[in-house]
């Protein structure tokens, strides 16, 4: 089985600017990401992640950081260019790594006011609950 570098996508929204909001959000993201995935963070090759100007509570890789062993991963932030009536209080993720999966059975997971960013891929969670595989 051949194995190679491919990427994750995600993203969800945040209810307000805050340290204890922010870490909810997150976490329930990469929760999912990693369990629609079957990620074993060993396979991770790099993590970006990118907040949207009205957040700053708290950079998203510090979250991140803090996930059993995830001590390790290359973990970016960046600001997310504004573009005028974009979504609010958005984090999205780019996630790169080792996998012997095919690109169509990769799962991109979008949680929250984010769920409707890439409905082409329906592979999206709205609020806290699946709406497709």
């Amino acid at each position: 089985m051949e194995w190679k570098v491919r990427g994750i996508r995600g993203a969800t929204t945040v209810t307000d600017n805050s340290q204890k909001d922010m870490e909810e959000a997150v976490s329930e993201l990469l929760d999912a990401i990693e369990t629609k995935n079957q990620l074993d963070p060993e396979d991770i090759v790099s993590v970006t992640f990118t907040a949207t100007g009205d957040l700053d509570a708290i950079f998203p890789a510090a979250i991140a950081r803090q996930r059993p062993h995830w001590e390790n991963v290359p973990l970016l932030d960046v600001q997310q260019m504004s573009v005028q009536n974009s979504l609010k209080r958005c984090v999205r993720v780019l996630i790169h790594v080792n996998t012997p999966k095919p690109q169509k059975e990769i799962a991109h997971v979008y949680l929250r006011g984010a769920s409707n960013l890439r409905p082409d891929w329906g592979l999206t969670h709205t609020s806290h609950s699946v709406v497709n595989g």
